[in-house]
């Protein structure tokens, strides 16, 4: 059953987070820094954070936020003592890289497009991985869409990696998105923007 998310999930949230992406920087930063952005998703006005549940499990999780309710780093700034505290694991674990990311964050865009005007942008799916096949991603993705919706948004927008990545590019494809752009992410990283739009 897919439903809004709610402060109590957040842990579960984390979880999922974990175990579905494993090696990336986020998950990295360990499980309190992830609360803390979910967190920070979940009580932000634009938010628009769905969780698949069953028997009190949260099995998946979809969130984004209005792109009229400003960029990610408003909520960092917004959260900041939270965030500094969650973030100390990560930094003694590996200082180079996670202070070297962060500041990177703080001082460029990092390369992200121009969302397009009127969309909720969707930041990340997550499944445990397994339940993966078992449709929850399809219902979070159709979710999300009708929240997205009842936000008064005219379309959903997505980044994601260019290379290495059919599967998840192909899954959006056959959810009606298409690929608006190719830009670099970091000067490196290759990206694609994805919208949909919402037929009124």
């Amino acid at each position: 059953m897919c439903r809004s998310a709610e402060e109590k999930d957040l842990s579960q949230v984390a979880d999922v987070h974990v175990a579905a992406f494993p090696g990336f920087f986020l998950t990295m930063l360990g499980h309190s820094f992830l609360r803390v952005m979910y967190r920070a998703f979940l009580v932000s006005p634009g938010s628009v954070f769905v969780v698949d549940e069953s028997d009190g499990r949260v099995r998946g999780f979809a969130v984004g936020v209005l792109k009229a309710a400003g960029k990610d780093r408003k909520l960092a700034v917004r959260f900041f003592p939270q965030f500094a505290v969650a973030v100390l694991p990560g930094i003694l674990r590996n200082p180079i890289k996670v202070i070297r990311r962060i500041i990177g964050q703080l001082l460029s865009e990092g390369g992200q497009p121009e969302m397009p005007d009127g969309c909720v942008v969707l930041r990340s799916i997550g499944v445990l991985p397994e339940m993966k096949g078992a449709g929850v991603a399809n219902r979070l993705l159709a979710e999300f869409e009708n929240f997205a919706r009842e936000k008064g948004a005219k379309a959903v927008a997505l980044t994601t990696d260019a290379e290495n990545n059919e599967r998840a590019i192909g899954f959006y494809v056959k959810h009606g998105y298409q690929v608006q752009q190719e830009f670099k992410q970091d000067d490196s990283r290759k990206m694609l923007l994805l919208a949909k739009d919402f037929v009124l």
